[in-house]
């Protein structure tokens, strides 16, 4: 499996209660918005292990890489190809 934009968005909107058509753009901040806190940061870890088949790395959870749509599909796919 992977990470893709639809399943991200899907997941964003149905599981932690995100209305993705009010995100602007895919640069949007998540964490550093408000828009999701700590509880979902660890949900979303989750499901990126789950779609995206790889161990997401404890160093790895940082706002370069989980605080927009474009940084978490960034860093899914550089995982991915690990």
């Amino acid at each position: 499996m992977a990470v893709t934009r639809n399943n991200l968005l899907e997941f964003l909107q149905h599981s932690l209660g995100i209305d993705v058509a009010e995100l602007e753009t895919d640069d949007t901040e998540l964490y550093s918005s408000g828009l999701v806190d700590s509880f979902s940061i660890v949900h979303l870890i989750q499901f990126l292990e789950a779609q995206g088949g790889f161990e997401v790395d404890p160093t790895d959870v940082n706002l370069e890489n989980l605080d927009s749509i474009r940084k978490i599909l960034a860093y899914a796919s550089t995982q991915a190809r690990a």
